[in-house]
């Protein structure tokens, strides 16, 4: 069940997410993928969590199935679905870089660091755009 929080806390879950953003880029730079994959994937969960909290007053608090339902109700909010399919596959890599302990590759690190920077600033136009 859905975690029920003020929509201003939206600010705080999206400078979350740039923090592991930042941390993200820093550990690939050191070649550190699984780390930096990881962190990608947590900058997504937060900047969805910044959504969510903005639009719905709810953050996911079970898995991540659940954050993508919560997400798709902001889509149909929104109009707007252009990073659904983006969240889903990327939280479905959180595994890969933390848990399974095999080495992730440059390529896999390099994707999810890219798609979770393109879901930083959507989210960020997009809570703007809401103000």
């Amino acid at each position: 069940m859905a975690r029920t929080v003020r929509r201003e806390a939206a600010s705080a879950f999206l400078g979350l997410a740039g923090e592991f953003l930042e941390s993200a880029r820093g550990k690939f730079e050191e070649k550190r993928y699984n780390a930096a994959g990881f962190d990608a994937v947590q900058s997504l969960i937060h900047a969805n969590d910044a959504l969510t909290a903005r639009f719905l007053g709810a953050v996911a608090s079970l898995d991540h199935r659940e954050a993508v339902r919560l997400h798709a109700d902001v889509v149909r909010l929104l109009g707007d679905a252009s990073q659904r399919e983006v969240l889903k596959r990327d939280l479905d890599q959180r595994s890969l870089f933390g848990y399974l302990g095999t080495p992730a590759s440059r390529a896999q690190a390099e994707r999810v660091l890219r798609d979770a920077a393109r879901f930083f600033e959507w989210v960020r136009r997009t809570l703007e755009l809401s103000a």
